[in-house]
């Protein structure tokens, strides 16, 4: 099993050269502790979250680190031009010497959509659309496309990305109907639980699953990334107290920014029912529905294993810096996991979940 750390770099504070700088020094502590990924979000306009360009972000990492996987999670495909975003992380992947993982995502936040003058109803098509034009224009040395928001003819994108035929490409996913639309264009899916409860991510991971070992994949080669956001402290009450207050901040400004009430955009209704769902949340509601992990390295052990029982799981992102989270309380928790965690599956082959075989499904 895999282990990586993931980052939305929210900045409550607005020291937004700090919130950098911690970034970039706790990605090159996790290098030498041992994890093998980081994985960078893409927002606009909020606090939540201060990387609207990751592939900016990607470069700088990409000149720190010497092994790391780089991550996007996630390019938002409908803010930029499809061409534009393939040159982009196409340099990523040249100038990390073929690093890159390229996720990517449609966008959900309305505020985002008004800000960047994207109807957000129509984002589906744009992704889509997108997603093909990226894909072909890093597969064929010139490109043409002719679709309903984009027409391309004989582009040529340079540099050409150094991984063959293209860097790896997750979806992000959170409805329903998006898994269902990765599984029909047979690619794979990178998940959270942070706007649904585990059971519920677990029903859909395994959904999905099926869904593309129908089309002809093999189990062991599906590898769903997950990013899950965590704490970890010598004892329970500590991994409590020292993130309530930024777990507190991070979750009532999520639902702020989801799409919710009568003017939901057509596909963002399941969005709207988390958020009404989620109205009157608190951290223990939180661990409860195992969308938050605060314990300690026992406790993490125990749910990073029925991970990977239950629905493989092969590869999870740490999110540690949850709210602007304090820089030491970050590091002390990195090096907890690493020194306590990761050593129990690193020397384990992450096994085929019963659910995805004729045995009766565990979820």
């Amino acid at each position: 099993m895999k282990f990586g750390m993931f980052y939305v770099l929210e900045c409550p504070d607005h020291d937004y050269r700090r919130a950098y700088e911690e970034m970039l020094d706790q990605i090159e502590y996790a290098e030498s502790l041992g994890f093998s990924s980081v994985w960078l979000a893409e927002h606009h306009g909020d606090d939540y979250g201060s990387m609207p360009s990751p592939q900016v972000a990607a470069a700088a990492v990409s000149q720190r680190t010497k092994t790391m996987r780089i991550g996007i999670a996630v390019s938002i495909l409908p803010f930029a031009n499809p061409v534009r975003i393939a040159e982009d992380y196409a340099m990523v992947d040249v100038l990390s010497n073929g690093r890159l993982d390229f996720g990517v995502g449609r966008g959900y936040q309305p505020q985002e959509f008004k800000m960047m003058g994207v109807q957000q109803d129509i984002s589906r098509e744009i992704f889509a659309e997108s997603l093909d034009i990226i894909l072909g224009s890093w597969q064929n040395e010139e490109f043409s496309y002719q679709g309903k928001h984009f027409q391309v003819e004989n582009i040529a994108v340079r540099p050409r990305p150094i991984q063959k035929p293209h860097p790896p490409v997750w979806v992000a996913a959170i409805s329903p109907e998006t898994f269902d639309l990765v599984a029909q264009k047979g690619l794979q899916i990178m998940v959270t639980p942070t706007l649904m409860t585990l059971p519920e991510l677990k029903e859909n991971v395994l959904k999905s699953m099926r869904a593309l070992i129908e089309r002809g994949y093999k189990p062991e080669d599906l590898n769903f990334p997950m990013n899950l956001q965590m704490h970890i402290a010598p004892t329970e009450e500590q991994a409590v107290a020292n993130t309530e207050k930024a777990l507190d901040w991070y979750f009532k400004r999520v639902i702020e920014l989801v799409p919710k009430g009568p003017n939901t955009p057509k596909s963002y209704e399941r969005f709207a029912e988390v958020a009404e769902q989620m109205g009157d949340i608190s951290v223990d509601v939180l661990r409860e529905a195992g969308i938050i992990l605060l314990g300690t390295p026992e406790q993490a052990v125990a749910r990073v294993q029925e991970l990977q029982d239950d629905i493989g799981q092969k590869q999870l992102l740490c999110w540690m810096r949850i709210g602007g989270l304090e820089h030491k309380k970050v590091m002390d928790s990195m090096k907890l996991f690493a020194e306590e965690v990761m050593p129990y599956f690193n020397s384990q082959q992450t096994p085929v979940p019963r659910a995805l075989s004729a045995e009766p499904a565990l979820v």
